[in-house]
């Protein structure tokens, strides 16, 4: 082996998993809701996993992701439809997804129900490896 290979446990474990914090936030009908709030900041580095909670039947909520602007939420066009960027969540079909949040491309989420309001988790679950003592 030479000095420039290595087995790759550093490329596959980059992101550790780990449980981390959670966001919460309601998903209104006919608004758009932003999260993290402005002044909490962007998400931090990491996987995230985005969780439909308990939805009424016919539950449908769009979730957006975007990049983090504190002055400027996301609002993307025609946000309940197919589009760039986003996926539905619903009561009969896909209840969670996980991302991969980066920096100034993807740190920040925006939610949009149809149907009936929701409550959607955000909960980052994994984290940079971290140095061990």
């Amino acid at each position: 082996m030479s000095s420039s290979a290595h087995r790759g446990d550093f490329d596959i474990g980059y992101y550790e998993a780990s449980i981390e914090e959670t966001h919460s936030v309601t998903a209104a009908v006919g608004a758009l809701t932003n999260a993290p709030a402005a002044a909490e900041g962007a998400l931090r580095p990491g996987r995230y996993l985005v969780q439909l909670s308990n939805p009424t039947a016919g539950t449908v909520v769009w979730v957006h992701v975007g990049a983090f602007d504190a002055a400027v939420p996301l609002a993307p066009a025609n946000p309940i439809a197919a589009g760039t960027r986003r996926i539905p969540l619903s009561s009969s079909g896909v209840l969670a997804i996980e991302f991969q949040a980066l920096t100034g491309y993807s740190d920040r989420i925006a939610v949009q129900a149809v149907g009936n309001a929701a409550t959607v988790f955000i909960s980052r679950v994994s984290s940079e490896t971290r140095t061990r003592s």
